[in-house]
């Protein structure tokens, strides 16, 4: 493989692939940015007024974050696949009067509100025998906290429709009124059965590991300020029935609602964004603030005053449904990142009809909380509950190999027929 990389010929095929990316995505692109580029330098972008290094705040507040790992090949068994799960939250104290500035919260606290950390969660169905959406349906019941299926599904439907579907009689007359009896029962609520690949199952369990965290967070006494998720609040929608096309959909929208009635903020931050043209908005924001500016960049949707953006009106999914982005900087060093927040919330709490300066003051305020949270050496520019949540729950190679070595004792122990256990890669060590 070695010479083949090294050849003249690998060269050419890069210099036609780049070419091709140039000549059709982005010059696209670059037309588009061209209509929306005033827009964002006059309305959209905007610097981040600082705490000071020796502030002391009028109310310390807590951060709460969740990040998940995991694996979909911990192990296979014949026919039978089993994925690992590893789920961690993490609640810092903004502590500026002791100057500990985001100091975790004891393990003994955290323990008694949110249970010992990391959890682990364990899955498994065959590949074959048609069991995908029977099994996954299982062990999201049981991962979830919130029982009860219609609870879940009602506050997607509530946002969704303003109010006009608050409860289960509302659906009568709607065009939601014929999936009635399919929104009863969590296996139903799995309407992409046809693409139950591993991978998307894997991904559905992973995002329902992070969300029942987040809501035992927000049923516990901690009560922090601000509740992360690592990635995006994108719901992902069926395109006939117009509901979220897994529960994992509903289930956020039930953690957005429970959110705004306990007055914590929930947010959700994305390193790897399909924002476009994102390099072109940090650009413009350096050219308008300078090279170490701290920056942030609404990202508009159609409903909102000046309409939505040429650059994303043909991206699936951006703005996401119920949810508004922005694009952030808080160090020159790392590329912009995302940050989504609960649409209602934001209608409620930033934005200010008919008053652009009201608005822009409220946000304003909240990336300055967000950069305040995001000076830890280790990770600057990122806030540092998000990546303690990620050192606490990451699966390292070490870690999956002991994992392995247990439960072949653990089979051992059961007395079941030895079978090997590792991808099937490594009898050939590969």
């Amino acid at each position: 493989m070695l010479e083949r990389i090294l050849t003249t010929k690998f060269r050419d095929t890069l210099k036609l692939l780049f070419a091709d990316i140039t000549n059709q995505q982005d010059r696209m692109d670059e037309e588009k940015f061209s209509e929306d580029e005033v827009r964002i330098k006059e309305r959209l972008l905007d610097t981040i007024d600082l705490y000071p290094p020796d502030v002391l705040l009028d109310d310390d507040f807590l951060v709460a974050a969740i990040d998940g790992s995991g694996t979909d090949n911990f192990m296979m068994l014949d026919d039978i696949r089993v994925h690992l799960l590893s789920t961690a939250t993490v609640v810092l104290d903004s502590k500026s009067r002791d100057g500990c500035f985001f100091e975790p919260l004891s393990t003994i606290t955290i323990m008694q509100q949110l249970g010992s950390q990391p959890h682990l969660d364990a899955h498994w169905h065959s590949g074959v025998r048609n069991d995908a959406r029977n099994k996954l349906a299982e062990t999201l019941e049981n991962i979830y906290p919130l029982k009860d299926v219609v609870d879940i599904v009602m506050p997607f439907f509530r946002d969704h429709t303003d109010g006009i579907v608050s409860s289960k009689s509302d659906f009568t007359g709607t065009i939601y009124e014929e999936y009635v009896p399919e929104l009863t029962d969590m296996e139903t609520l799995i309407t992409r059965a046809q693409m139950l690949t591993n991978p998307v199952v894997h991904d559905e369990l992973r995002k329902v590991s992070e969300y029942a965290a987040a809501r035992n967070v927000l049923t516990s006494d901690l009560r922090p300020k601000y509740l992360l998720l690592d990635g995006a609040l994108s719901v992902f929608m069926h395109f006939a029935r117009k509901y979220p096309s897994m529960p994992s959909g509903f289930m956020l929208r039930d953690l957005a609602e429970l959110a705004r009635r306990e007055g914590v903020i929930l947010c959700a931050v994305s390193k790897n964004h399909t924002i476009p043209f994102a390099h072109r908005i940090a650009k413009t924001a350096q050219d308008l603030f300078g090279e170490d500016a701290k920056w942030f960049c609404h990202l508009p949707c159609e409903d909102d005053p000046g309409g939505g953006l040429h650059i994303i009106e043909d991206r699936t999914y951006i703005p996401p449904e119920l949810a508004v982005p922005y694009l952030f900087s808080f160090s020159q060093e790392n590329r912009p990142s995302r940050i989504d927040f609960d649409r209602i919330w934001w209608l409620e709490n930033v934005f200010v009809p008919n008053d652009p300066i009201a608005t822009r003051q409220n946000e304003k305020a909240l990336f300055r909380d967000l950069e305040f949270m995001s000076r830890d050496a280790r990770w600057y520019g990122y806030p540092v509950a998000l990546a303690l949540a990620h050192e606490s729950c990451k699966l390292s190679y070490e870690d999956l190999r002991l994992a392995r070595d247990i439960s072949k004792d653990v089979r051992r122990e059961l007395g079941l027929v030895d079978r090997k256990i590792e991808p099937m890669r490594v009898d050939y060590n590969l």
